[in-house]
């Protein structure tokens, strides 16, 4: 239970603060290497010609920046030891009074000449403007609210990362490949999740370090405990100008500033650069050092002189106490410097990964959100249990919800053959209630490397680890599990070995599912028809993948900023394919390039031309290897037939249906996607250039009941942006075949090259079959215009339409705009108004 409310603040705050997390993670790392890049923008302003001759003494130099400055006082200037590097000069505000009192204007000096070199390049973006880098880093440059909101996001970064150390610690915790070592063979939410625990781990302590010193700036209760727990007393800074009679007795005129500058040469020895703070007459020199050997920038010395050139005063960062050295520290340790260069540049490449745990929480948890919906749906189909015979149990543990789904739709096959069923999920099922059943059939998960799934944590501590006499008790078992993992499916090897221990009888050998694998899963099915006697629905089982061939591509968009789009028409070989109605989802099985193909061949010395079986029909060894997933193992001389047997379908794709049946043909519309490396993703280079026109498709119709149309002639609003119009176009030739009102809001980027079949549209609307058209083009003007503005624009209208009956479909990408158009929509109807459309079946969404 604990663990289980671990992660579900875990999840929580992940998608909540990990998206301010992300902004501030993303700003720290432009931060990271700010004074090289100034360095590097600012050649003869922050940098200088290096003379033959010695730089100019301190009180001559201030006397020509006070010339060239006349009005202005200069109350700090900044030298450095390195003979290319500018001089610093800090000028005292124009206003000393007040409570709106400035810290004062800097300037860079040419240390030989006294020439002013200006202000550099770049300050403004990374510290100075009202929306810099700093500030957005600091406070999402929102003031003292982003201060507050900065500051709960990195509480909940130091949450992230010990809630999450508990929650992935491996079974191996001494094996360090356990921790660091990501395994690219996982594929889909495996491989997602093992992204965002091995990335966890590797900067797991960079994380700890901002976060814990990162505090210090958000709170000040914080920075008391700090000053407590190190013994260190804090004290007011100095402040940092002086008062408005008092600035013009400094700079030239302060006595013997370049015997004082002498004095502090002879007693500090090597160092980088120093600060002197300008005195009033009379008044001690205070100068604060970097030395050379110092570890990061922040390890300063501070040296205090008499106007007669006594030391009153040396400050040592080396012979500080331990609380004052941390203390002197908070921020090198925050920035990386602390460790050099080394310590710099790591802290940059986990600052800029913190969207990546941001982006892959959010995929784990719409899969998991996805999958709990499917199985309450397996469950609502269930009709209760009838009286009389004593039902089969049907007990469940998933982590994902894959498990729970296949058990509802087990419960569901065996009601429909009149096996009557009880379904428990596995962690609720208590001793007494176990034994009121004498056949039970088990569906588990295994979480991560042979642990049970949170539910059944519970179970596997109360039930597993002590006896329970279970003779006259029969049992089947469905295990899914990962074979990438070194205890695969684990957990339920574990209950079928505890099972039988007890003296519980199996009706079959356990069924182990490997990533998901069809075939077992069948396997499954095939069990459960021998212990009832009876064919189970074959529903349950996907349909096979049908030929279809490609005849017509066309690019759409020629001259787009975007990436290409592309028209495709396919056509089915068997007769009777075309059943499918607006709203159904096309699954393609793509193809690797042949390219791959023949290199993956060369590699491992294989002939492609050699014939193999796969699944009844005879194709070359390159046929089949172009339709699977590539092993990363081949056996020296494997046979072509054995190595066949190996191999994995590559994993489908799926893609709205623009087109009708009555059209003959199915449409496509298909953008071209990109990988990281600029090479394109499998299923949008298969269908946008691999493939030939006229070769097969390997396709299959898929049911989409969410996103069908309402059954009565009730008006569509049509709302979509790029290729979400393909779903779109759909729905609006059959309202228009049925005679029925319809609005499409469409978004892309140029009207000129962007507007997807542009002619047919705009046919319909002069004919006035498609009542009402309204487009947004963001690239065609200075301000971006998205399709949500447009919804905005037209709120009245949206609100009369619904009025009158009408229901909202919605077709396009997750990202932006779906969620932008619905935030709209509840604003312009209201939650109470958008949740009986939800309801009522009038608010659809297919987005991607």
């Amino acid at each position: 239970m604990a663990r289980q409310l671990l992660f579900q603040i875990h999840w929580l705050l992940g998608i909540t603060a990990g998206a301010v997390l992300s902004v501030v993670g993303v700003s720290g790392a432009l931060l990271s290497f700010e004074p090289q890049i100034l360095r590097a923008l600012n050649p003869g302003v922050m940098t200088v010609h290096a003379y033959d001759a010695q730089p100019l003494p301190p009180a001559e130099l201030l006397a020509r920046v006070h010339a060239a400055a006349p009005g202005k006082w200069v109350v700090a200037l900044t030298l450095s030891a390195d003979p290319d590097a500018a001089a610093r000069v800090r000028f005292a505000p124009a206003s000393m009074a007040g409570a709106k009192r400035t810290r004062g204007t800097t300037s860079y000096v040419d240390p030989y000449t006294g020439e002013m070199l200006g202000t550099p390049r770049g300050e403004v973006f990374f510290r100075q403007g009202r929306f810099s880098v700093m500030r957005i880093h600091r406070w999402l440059a929102a003031g003292d609210v982003g201060k507050y909101i900065v500051g709960a996001a990195t509480l909940a970064l130091i949450y992230f990362c010990l809630s999450g150390l508990y929650l992935r610690w491996p079974r191996r915790s001494l094996d360090w490949r356990a921790w660091f070592k990501l395994d690219w063979r996982h594929r889909g939410r495996a491989f997602l999740w093992n992204l965002h625990a091995v990335a966890g781990a590797w900067v797991l302590i960079a994380y700890l370090l901002m976060a814990l010193t990162g505090l210090w700036w958000s709170y000040g209760w914080y920075r008391d405990g700090v000053a407590a727990l190190t013994g260190v007393t804090q004290t007011q800074p100095p402040k940092r100008g002086v008062a408005a009679h008092g600035v013009r007795a400094r700079a030239a005129e302060a006595p013997d500033l370049d015997a004082l500058w002498t004095v502090f040469r002879r007693q500090a020895g090597n160092w980088r650069n120093a600060t002197l703070t300008i005195p009033v007459v009379g008044q001690p020199l205070r100068i604060r050092y970097l030395p050379a050997d110092a570890r990061h920038e922040r390890a300063t010395d501070e040296m205090t002189l008499a106007p007669d050139g006594r030391v009153l005063k040396l400050e040592r960062y080396a012979d500080k106490r331990p609380g004052r050295k941390l203390w002197s520290s908070i921020f090198p340790l925050h920035s990386g410097s602390f460790f050099g260069l080394p310590g710099l540049i790591c802290y940059m490449v986990a600052s800029l990964a913190m969207p990546l745990f941001f982006v892959t929480g959010w995929m784990l948890y719409l899969d998991r959100r996805k999958k709990k919906r499917e199985a309450r749906a397996a469950a609502r189909a269930l009709n209760p249990a009838a009286g009389g015979a004593t039902p089969t149990l049907v007990a469940f543990t998933s982590q994902t919800g894959f498990a729970e789904r296949l058990a509802w739709q087990t419960a569901g096959a065996l009601q429909a053959v009149g096996v009557p069923v009880a379904v428990h999920a596995l962690g609720a099922l208590g001793d007494g209630q176990l034994k009121t059943f004498s056949r039970a059939l088990f569906v588990v998960s295994t979480f991560g490397d042979g642990e049970p799934p949170d539910g059944a944590r519970a179970f596997a501590r109360r039930l597993m680890e002590r006896s329970l006499p279970l003779s006259g008790f029969h049992f089947g078992l469905l295990s899914l599990g990962d074979s990438k993992f070194a205890h695969f499916c684990g957990f339920g090897r574990k209950l079928d070995q505890w099972l039988r221990q007890q003296g519980a009888q199996p009706l079959f050998s356990p069924v182990e599912v490997d990533d998901g694998d069809p075939a077992a899963i069948e396997s499954w099915q095939a069990q459960l028809t021998q212990i009832t006697g009876k064919a189970l629905n074959p529903a349950w089982r996907e349909a096979p993948y049908g030929r279809w061939r490609l005849v017509e591509r066309r690019l759409l968009n020629p001259g787009s900023v975007g990436e290409g789009t592309y028209h495709l028409e396919l056509e089915a070989a068997a007769a009777g394919a075309l059943q499918w109605q607006a709203g159904d989802i096309a699954e393609v099985r793509p193809r690797h390039p042949r390219r791959c193909v023949a290199a993956f061949l060369a590699a491992h010395q294989l002939v492609g031309e050699a014939l193999v079986n796969v699944d009844g029909s005879v194709m070359t060894l390159a046929a089949a290897l172009a339709r699977s997933i590539l092993p990363q193992q081949v056996a020296q001389r494997e046979a072509p037939q054995a190595l066949t047997q190996r191999l994995r379908p590559l994993p489908k794709r799926e893609y709205s249906i623009a087109s009708l049946p009555q059209q003959g043909r199915l449409w496509l519309l298909v953008r071209r996607q990109r990988q990281a490396d600029g090479s394109l993703t499998l299923g949008s280079s298969w269908l946008t250039e691999q493939a030939a026109a006229g070769a097969d498709i390997e396709l299959r119709l898929r049911s989409n009941p969410a996103f069908h149309a309402p059954g009565d002639a009730r008006p569509l609003i049509l709302i979509g942006n790029g290729t979400g119009l393909a779903g779109l176009r759909a729905h609006l030739h059959a309202q228009i075949l049925a005679g029925g009102r319809a609005w499409l809001i469409f978004g892309e980027r140029q009207a000129a090259r962007d507007f997807y079949y542009r002619d047919e549209i705009e046919q319909w609307r002069q004919q006035g079959v498609l009542e009402r058209l309204d487009l947004a083009f963001s690239r065609d003007q200075a301000r971006r215009i998205h399709v949500q503005d447009r919804v905005i624009a037209v709120a009245n209208d949206v609100r009369s339409w619904i009025a009158n009956g009408a229901a909202i479909y919605i077709c396009g990408s997750i990202n932006g705009m779906a969620p932008g158009v619905e935030s709209v929509l509840t604003d312009i109807l209201g939650t109470g108004a958008m949740e009986r459309l939800v309801m009522a079946g009038r608010y659809r969404r297919d987005v991607y």
